[in-house]
């Protein structure tokens, strides 16, 4: 899916060009995948089992609920037969169908937020500021029926594990966009059709910059410590995810996707893995351009929340 340009409309049929279109959403519909390592262990990287759902059923077998505390429950698993749809697609009280992605790291300005291929993206932005722009989304492109909000820790979980199954790249690992300009999709120009291995899917259809890039603050947070993100007060809950230990959550991409539990390299394809805590409680995910192969779609790290340059964030779109 695409909005276009402020001011440009088309009719049914019209061409539409790349230089027209300001935002660009990749669709993540409703799954639910077969558990493979459910109870804080260690596992090799391996193809994820996907299933897609259709309408709001959730037809997984085990049941998680997060506690008033931010801890999380869960039903009995039994890895490589349970199964469980993934948690990204109930949003506040709403059952989702999916949800839509942005593309691409956010680019722009805090004014006027773009998702677009082949520019710099929108960094040195604390948290909140990142967080405000991209619910103005919304006004500016006058969105109406939708929910535009920052990427949460669970849904990037959600885009990463539909990467590693049969409907991505599989045990593929993605490759790091190296541009050391941040520039979306991996270069100027049209790069991202050339650098399809930095997608999610190995096409130009996937979603680009989960890993390498800029870093990515995502709204995943430590017992609701603010610490340097700018906000007088944490936003409603279902805005962000919460943790109360240096532990992950099932389907967020960290627990279970560690090839050397406690390891700081120890996440698949040796992304970097390090849980917030009260000194640094937000989450920033994929790593960044110079990373290495430390970078990638398992990658997890912590951060103060600050303007800090090298990271920049994610926008999604959902039913409200």
């Amino acid at each position: 899916a695409v909005v276009l340009n402020s001011g440009v409309t088309k009719n049914v049929g019209d061409e539409v060009t790349e230089e027209e279109i300001s935002l660009w959403y990749v669709w993540i519909p409703r799954y639910k995948y077969t558990i493979f390592n459910g109870n804080n262990g260690s596992a090799a990287a391996q193809l994820i089992n996907v299933a897609f759902e259709s309408g709001i059923s959730r037809t997984g077998t085990v049941t998680c609920t997060d506690n008033a505390d931010g801890s999380e429950t869960c039903s009995t698993i039994t890895n490589g037969t349970s199964t469980y749809t993934h948690p990204a697609f109930k949003f506040g009280n709403t059952e989702l169908t999916g949800f839509w992605v942005g593309k691409f790291e956010v680019s722009g300005s805090t004014s006027t937020i773009t998702v677009k291929p082949n520019v710099t993206s929108l960094r040195s932005q604390t948290v909140s500021s990142f967080f405000t722009a991209i619910q103005n989304v919304k006004t500016t492109y006058g969105i109406n029926n939708a929910d535009s909000h920052m990427m949460k820790n669970m849904e990037w979980g959600a885009v990463a594990y539909l990467k590693q199954s049969k409907y991505g790249l599989g045990t593929t690992d993605i490759a790091v966009n190296t541009n050391s300009s941040y520039y979306t999709g991996g270069g100027t120009s049209d790069a991202y059709k050339t650098n399809v291995a930095q997608s999610t899917t190995g096409n130009i259809y996937g979603i680009y910059d989960m890993s390498g890039g800029a870093w990515e603050f995502v709204m995943g947070n430590y017992n609701d410590t603010i610490s340097n993100a700018g906000f007088s007060s944490m936003p409603a809950a279902k805005y962000y995810d919460k943790y109360t230990s240096r532990t992950g959550k099932t389907g967020d991409a960290t627990k279970e996707t560690l090839t050397t539990f406690g390891s700081n390299t120890g996440g698949w394809y040796s992304d970097y893995a390090d849980f917030p805590f009260s000194s640094r409680p937000w989450f920033r995910r994929g790593g960044g351009y110079d990373s290495g192969t430390n970078a990638g779609v398992f990658y997890f790290g912590n951060s103060l929340g600050g303007d800090f340059n090298p990271d920049s964030a994610r926008a999604v779109l959902s039913a409200q």
